[in-house]
């Protein structure tokens, strides 16, 4: 076992630090449809992809540059230099009108709905993830413009901010302070919603009329509305200091700024230590919606095993979700996806904690979120046949008797 704190306490973290600008940006595209091609110039500004879903936001390039490649799933831009693309005028309506606007701009707005309820998610949402603190207490007017912005789309009649006791905690006009216990998981949003509304849903899914964003995601819709000018960056913990970083910077290149040498063997892992995900290579860019970045030594952290269940429970003593995270990793490992909705997987809020308690060091969330994967993939081809799955896509709540 690690020495890893559950805590979600964030203390004072000093001020919120600008990274610094980078030779290449390697921008992810997951979920794009580039719009120019290789050898293009563009500006800081300039739209170089179109989200491929609904409520997604399209994406844009934060330096000027070159393009030098696009691959299916990132676009590599040679920079050049600091020149912009013209900002735009934000629109005087309010509702679907500035909803769009917001999404040709880069933000996600598939959340932001009419409903009578509104929630500030100011929790951390991992332990060492401390990104809230710096926009809260310095940033206090650009949070207020982005919330006043919201508030022209959701048009609530309540509103909450939601923080860890013990965190920074100062209301915006008309909203109720709520309070949580600073233990991860209860920054998670599924972990929020119920303290506030008192309903239980599945991942993805909202209780009806209520509507939730994060600290981040005011801070950046205030920047917007502030600038006329898309969101290009996020806002990282790295190491103990908070950074404001470009979107598409490789993360050796944040590494290396921080003063550590990743050696052979190690993990970068972009978010948190629980529900983080391994870098592929030095080269691969930080997206828009990557909250942290950590090294794992060698030495350190879980061993991940192939190791059969033992049937232990610890998994399903620790689930904050009350499912059986390791009947479910069984059905991924022998392939009987369709099996782990009987376990319902749909459920899983996907917080790692059942990998983090496995005495066998099973790589539990890593087994539910190819199981998750696979169904996706079968929907897609069988069309809706598989109930659960169109439970959660129709946005019904997942609340258990």
């Amino acid at each position: 076992m690690t020495k890893f704190s559950f805590s979600l306490h964030t203390g004072e973290t000093g001020p919120l630090g600008k990274g610094s600008k980078p030779d290449r940006l390697r921008i992810p595209i997951p979920c794009h449809t580039p719009i120019l091609a290789e050898g293009d110039q563009v500006l800081a500004g300039t739209k170089i992809a179109i989200a491929n879903h609904d409520g997604s936001g399209d994406m844009h390039a934060p330096l000027a540059g070159t393009i030098k490649d696009i691959l299916p799933y990132s676009m590599l831009i040679e920079v050049s230099g600091e020149d912009r693309a013209d900002a735009k005028k934000a629109p005087s309506e309010g509702g679907t009108t500035l909803k769009e606007w917001l999404r040709d701009l880069g933000v996600n707005v598939k959340k932001m709905n009419r409903a009578a309820t509104l929630i500030i998610n100011a929790v951390p949402p991992e332990p060492g993830i401390s990104i809230f603190d710096p926009l809260l207490r310095d940033y206090r007017k650009i949070l207020e413009l982005g919330l006043e912005t919201i508030q022209r789309i959701v048009e609530p009649s309540k509103m909450f901010l939601v923080a860890a006791k013990g965190n920074r905690a100062n209301a915006f006009a008309n909203c109720t302070v709520m309070h949580v216990s600073p233990t991860y998981p209860n920054g998670l949003d599924e972990m929020v919603i119920k303290t506030v509304t008192g309903q239980e849903t599945l991942p993805g899914t909202l209780p009806e009329n209520t509507v939730i964003l994060s600290v981040k995601d005011l801070y950046f819709i205030g920047r917007i509305m502030e600038t006329g000018r898309p969101l290009i960056e996020t806002v990282m913990t790295i190491g103990s200091q908070n950074h404001l970083v470009r979107v598409g910077t490789p993360v050796g290149f944040l590494a290396a700024e921080a003063g550590a040498t990743p050696q052979p063997g190690d993990k970068i892992v972009l978010g948190g230590l629980m529900r983080g995900l391994a870098a592929v290579n030095l080269e691969q860019g930080v997206g828009k919606d990557t909250t942290g970045l950590h090294i794992l030594r060698e030495d350190e952290g879980l061993k991940p095993t192939n190791n059969f269940c033992i049937g232990c429970g610890e998994c399903e003593s620790h689930c904050p979700a009350r499912i059986m995270p390791g009947m479910i990793s069984r059905c991924a490992e022998f392939k009987q996806f369709e099996r782990a909705e009987t376990f319902h997987i749909h459920s899983c809020i996907e917080c790692g904690i059942c990998g983090y308690w496995c005495k066998a060091q099973r790589p539990l969330l890593q087994y539910i979120r190819l199981a998750k994967f696979e169904l996706a993939l079968l929907r897609e081809t069988n069309g809706p046949s598989q109930p659960l799955i169109m439970e959660a896509e129709t946005g019904q709540t997942g609340e258990k008797e």
